[in-house]
């Protein structure tokens, strides 16, 4: 799966559209290349860049980049935000699970296939965490 094919399907709910640029979506062979370090901050990078423009804060644009990035790859935050991505966390997990300490990492699926099973839960998630993320 492409990097960008992964970041349209769970931000569909959302108004945002994350561009990445030529050359640098990567071709992502299986959910557990997604544990990279690399592939965390770039995920943080551009979704932090599509909120800027969208006209968030500094700090929401970096508390939801930070979020998606850790939602898919499991890396915690890069930045001293890291409150900010466990309330948006935790506002994920009550609107896609009913419980906020639910949460899900996409880097955990066995296969792509399996991210069927959740993308609606994921997609309702991350929606709610959008919406509240522009208040941060």
């Amino acid at each position: 799966m492409r990097l960008s094919t992964l970041l349209s399907l769970i931000l569909a709910k959302t108004p945002l559209t994350v561009s990445v640029p030529e050359g640098e979506d990567l071709d992502i062979e299986s959910p557990k290349s997604l544990a990279d370090i690399p592939v965390h901050h770039k995920i943080g990078d551009l979704v932090a860049e599509a909120c800027l423009s969208a006209g968030f804060s500094e700090r929401a644009a970096y508390g939801f980049g930070e979020f998606v990035a850790e939602l898919v790859t499991g890396w915690s935050s890069r930045y001293s935000n890291e409150n900010d991505v466990m309330m948006l966390d935790a506002v994920f997990g009550q609107a896609a699970y009913g419980n906020p300490a639910r949460v899900v990492r996409l880097y955990l699926l066995p296969n792509w296939s399996a991210l069927n099973e959740h993308i609606e839960e994921v997609q309702r998630g991350v929606a709610a965490a959008f919406e509240r993320a522009k208040s941060l």
